[in-house]
């Protein structure tokens, strides 16, 4: 193989020699021919009827493609979000501490009875064994649900004796208390979950409050003192109840959105760019070098290129404000680094390997394709998509969004599963690369030509 290949090398380097001496020589004839040929024709010119027949394969069949993957790629995107007005996957937890009292139980009948008019509604979880604050606040923190309403022990007997002591410093949100975390997600938090418990559950706290004071009148009606002493409290009356939501996990960095969207899109483009710089490269010194040879300096001259681009890119971030420090502590920046690098190799070498096989000719549009088949399966929540859509679980974008979540703002930590799948798809697009350069060499010394697709 090593002779085979002094062959080709010597055949080539002769090419390369040969080809700089003709740029050198005076143009000739045929070179001054074609240069007083320039400009010289219509479209419609018998002249151009060949060229002009050569137009279909090269304008027309193309654009064919485009518009092909345009409806491919736009429908499985807006296929993701099509079913993003049903909620029914959505699980939120009820609690009821105020055992016996009549606010729980009025709250939890009401939730029930506002689901069974409407059925697009929460999948509202009444069973769940949460007995305190700490146990909903670590139900929502370990993501077994997106949000937890518990309405407080001995909610009803506070009210109760506030009004019949005139407790001034009685709280209308110490009764019930909504707990979630939006930087899980903070378009299903604030789009889907807030507005839909929001929706429920305050008119029924308003109707709730409104008979306690009905209530509380009437049994009052001929005692002026009892009256006089619940004035002092004249929240007990007016809004006795009244919803506390705690944001656990607030997602309070306006800049963190490119993070966790279209700052993964740039760095899959800019994986593209890179491969497009490195393959001048290939075109320069890959016929001279042996197989080995080829494959360490495409293994190490993509990753190199991936581990800088992606320093820069964390730079980025982090001169615009995204907070980095929540989980690592100082290390937060070099575990961010390190997440970037992964993502832009995991999406960066398949397009390698495929571009090695396919050539640049077809790289648009698998780069697009690409995007789309990441971004589909993983900007939203899984809840509210169509259970197809859950191959996203696979693939990288997923994971980078999961893992940024983590390092910016302290979500449950996925990181060894993150980082797993992304260095995963590293080493399949590095094994795709090795077998189709290899595949490639050995058809180039079988026909002596060099072709870098």
């Amino acid at each position: 193989m090593d002779k085979h290949e002094d062959e080709v090398v010597i055949e080539t380097e002769g090419l390369h020699t040969l080809s700089a001496e003709t740029q050198q020589d005076p143009p000739t004839t045929q070179q001054q021919q074609q240069q007083q040929q320039l400009y010289r024709y219509g479209f419609w010119d018998k002249e151009m009827a060949k060229t002009r027949s050569m137009l279909f394969s090269a304008i027309v069949l193309p654009l064919v493609y485009t518009a092909l993957l345009l409806w491919l790629c736009l429908s499985l995107f807006y296929g993701s979000l099509i079913t993003n007005n049903t909620i029914s996957k959505v699980r939120v937890t009820a609690v009821n501490l105020d055992v016996g009292g009549s606010v729980g139980r009025g709250l939890i009948s009401g939730i029930e009875a506002a689901n069974a008019a409407n059925p697009n509604h929460l999948d509202w979880d009444f069973g769940s064994p949460l007995g305190s604050d700490e146990d909903a606040r670590s139900w929502v923190l370990d993501e077994q649900s997106w949000a937890v309403l518990l309405v407080s022990a001995n909610a009803s007997s506070a009210l109760t004796r506030a009004l019949h002591d005139g407790i001034a410093s009685y709280n209308p949100l110490g009764a019930v208390t909504l707990y979630y975390a939006s930087a899980r997600n903070q378009i299903t938090v604030s789009s889907k979950v807030l507005p839909s418990i929001l929706a429920t559950v305050n008119p029924l706290l308003s109707q709730a409050g409104v008979n306690n004071t009905a209530i509380f009148l009437a049994s009052v009606d001929s005692n002026g003192g009892a009256l006089q002493t619940a004035l002092r409290c004249p929240q007990c009356l007016a809004a006795p109840l009244a919803l506390n939501s705690v944001d656990l996990i607030p997602f309070d960095s306006a800049t963190a959105n490119g993070s966790v969207t279209v700052g993964l899109i740039s760095l899959l483009t800019f994986a593209f760019s890179i491969f497009q710089i490195l393959r001048g490269a290939a075109l320069l010194m890959s016929a001279q070098l042996r197989l080995k040879s080829v494959l360490v300096f495409r293994t190490i001259s993509s990753l190199i290129a991936y581990l800088f681009m992606a320093l820069w890119y964390t730079l980025i971030n982090l001169a615009f404000g995204v907070p980095m420090q929540r989980y690592f502590g100082s290390s937060g920046f070099v575990v961010f680094w390190l997440l970037n690098f992964c993502t832009m190799g995991a999406v960066g070498l398949p397009l390698e390997s495929l571009f090695t096989f396919v050539g640049l000719k077809w790289g648009g549009y698998f780069l697009s394709f690409w995007i789309f088949v990441n971004v589909s399966g993983a900007f939203n929540s899984f809840d509210l998509m169509s259970d197809f859509f859950q191959y996203g679980y696979a693939f990288p974008f997923y994971h980078t969004i999961q893992a940024a979540r983590t390092i910016i703002f302290g979500t449950k930590s996925h990181l060894g599963l993150n980082f797993g799948v992304l260095i995963l798809w590293m080493i399949a697009g590095l094994l795709g690369m090795y077998t189709i350069t290899a595949w490639r060499v050995k058809r180039n010394l079988r026909t002596g030509i060099h072709v870098v697709p």
